[in-house]
């Protein structure tokens, strides 16, 4: 049965029950009792008038019939009982010695038949009303005085009070069966709801318990609830909880290693209800050594009633995957070194052939293979610092610079090849731009970025360099009026080995190694780097660094 598949029918037995059959029809049954007995007590004589005694015996065996209530019909006898019960007092009234106030006891069964048999038990108690009505009128014809009054006010007002008692009844009944109703509608729907939420906590302690990721449960304090078996079987926690770990950990970035602060940690953010996908950094316990784990977090807040109630995180543990990294990093920088020492010896023995007096057709091959050679150079040493920065092992030597001149150098050692690509090269002018920074590094910066505009920007475009101050930095910024990129290409520019669509179809040399070894550099000095670009519009690739106090 449904919640909402109750009806009276359900209810009225119930009702029926907490009037207790048996103790209402003795209440009755010793009120009728110490009637008769003050009635015989005035008059002994009383004994003898036969209607007393068939009252008595009517109510007898209502009294009797309620004893037996459940063998029979809890439901009948709640009928059958106050109707005799009604009858019996009737008959009382009947006997002409009786006082006409007793016809208000009436009131009791009449209520009773309101309560358990609803509207049918109004029109009992309306018939059985107007019977004793028409008794009081019969009396009224050979009364006179106050008897006469007595009869002719009782045919009138003993009938409206059963009457209205008996309606009382049935609508007081009809609130309780709606409240009962109610009630349990309420009880079925949590009971219900319950079940569904038990059917849902399995459900969700299965998932946690046997997802192949990590899974860690925050409160809204930030404490930890729950953590799965597989995060707590990781070597990280062996032998300690998440808390000690949480507390002993030093979380660095994945790629520069460089200490990340608690407050930007992810578990902190977690912690904040801060929703994020794929942070991937390292983990380091002070406590075991340095011992070090590389893992991606994401994380959810859990949100009730828009109330923050907490947050879920996933961990997902790519040590594996990382040191692999790592092994292909130390063999690209390997075979990157074993191949600068013959490259050099190359390009320098093309240099002295090229001094010499050479036929023209000689000389352009040579220069051929000077310009590969070159380019192949190139490749080689951005593979070598690349080596260098997966390791964190990029070294600064700092010092105030001026980023105008840094610029203006860059763009007079590339302004020839802007020339050759039939493009404007030119650098706006401005105040000096002092900062504390490599000026190696941060001229690779300016170049890189200077000579990616010249190649994605078409014959007759223009490539601009500008340097404007921004609150405590200075901001340089390269701007082109190219093809660019798409935006969701534009966002990955600084992936290592990274190439855009159009970069692949073009035609342009390159490895994608460029603009990642710019943000790596600029990760060093404390700095930001950032690329905008609309596919048709050009590129505007900038960078950030404090400004010298």
């Amino acid at each position: 049965m449904s919640a909402t598949a109750y009806t009276s029918r359900d209810v009225r037995p119930r009702v029926i029950g907490a009037l207790r059959l048996k103790r209402v029809q003795l209440i009755v049954a010793s009120i009728l009792a110490i009637v008769l007995i003050a009635f015989f007590i005035v008059n002994p004589g009383n004994w003898a008038l036969p209607w007393v005694w068939t009252a008595a015996l009517l109510m007898a065996i209502a009294t009797v019939l309620s004893l037996f209530a459940k063998q029979i019909s809890g439901a009948t006898m709640a009928l059958v009982v106050p109707m005799l019960d009604l009858l019996a007092f009737g008959t009382l009234f009947a006997e002409p010695e009786v006082p006409r106030n007793v016809a208000i006891m009436m009131v009791m069964p009449a209520f009773w038949l309101g309560v358990t048999a609803g509207k049918r038990g109004i029109a009992i108690v309306a018939v059985a009303s107007a019977l004793l009505a028409s008794v009081m009128i019969l009396r009224a014809f050979n009364a006179t005085g106050v008897s006469l009054t007595a009869n002719v006010v009782g045919a009138v007002l003993v009938p409206i009070a059963l009457i209205a008692t008996a309606w009382f009844a049935y609508n007081y009944s009809r609130t309780i069966e709606r409240q009962q109703l109610a009630i349990m509608q309420r009880e079925r729907e949590k009971t219900a709801l319950a079940k569904e939420r038990a059917a849902d906590a399995g459900l969700l302690d299965a998932i946690f318990e046997t997802a192949r990721v990590g899974l860690l449960l925050l409160d809204a304090d930030g404490n930890v609830k729950r953590l799965n078996s597989t995060l707590a079987q990781h070597p990280l926690l062996a032998g300690s909880s998440m808390s000690d770990l949480l507390r002993h950990a030093r979380i660095l970035e994945l790629e520069s290693r460089k200490e990340i602060p608690r407050y930007a940690s992810p578990f902190v953010r977690a912690a904040r209800g801060e929703a994020f996908d794929n942070v991937a950094f390292w983990v380091a316990r002070s406590d075991r050594g340095d011992e070090m784990s590389a893992v991606t977090v994401s994380s959810r807040p859990i949100t009730i009633d828009g109330e923050f109630r907490g947050s879920i995180a996933s961990i997902d543990d790519v040590t594996t995957y990382m040191r692999m990294l790592e092994d292909r990093d130390d063999f690209v920088a390997l075979v990157s070194h074993e191949l600068r020492t013959p490259l050099t010896s190359i390009a320098g023995f093309l240099e002295l052939v090229l001094d010499e007096e050479l036929p023209e057709s000689l000389r352009s091959w040579l220069m051929i293979v000077q310009r590969n050679g070159d380019r192949l150079r190139a490749l080689v040493e951005d593979l070598l610092i690349v080596g260098e920065m997966s390791r964190g092992e990029v070294r600064l030597e700092r010092s105030r610079v001026d980023l105008r001149v840094l610029a203006a150098e860059a763009v007079h050692t590339l302004n020839h090849r802007a020339r050759r690509h039939g493009l404007r090269l030119h650098l706006e002018d401005g105040p000096p731009a002092v900062v504390e920074a490599d000026p190696r590094r941060i001229t690779q910066v300016i170049e890189n970025l200077i000579s990616n505009a010249i190649k994605y920007t078409p014959e007759g475009g223009s490539v601009d360099v500008r340097i404007d101050g921004e609150g405590e930095q200075w901001r340089v910024r390269v701007i082109d009026d190219g093809q660019g990129v798409p935006q969701a290409e534009a966002l990955r520019v600084f992936e290592r080995f990274y190439r855009s669509t159009s970069a692949r179809s073009s035609g342009v040399p390159g490895a994608g190694l460029g603009l990642w070894i710019c943000r790596m550099i600029m990760d060093a000095h404390d700095g930001s780097i950032a690329f905008e670009s609309e596919l048709g519009a050009g590129s505007t690739a900038s960078f950030r660094l404090p400004a010298s106090a």
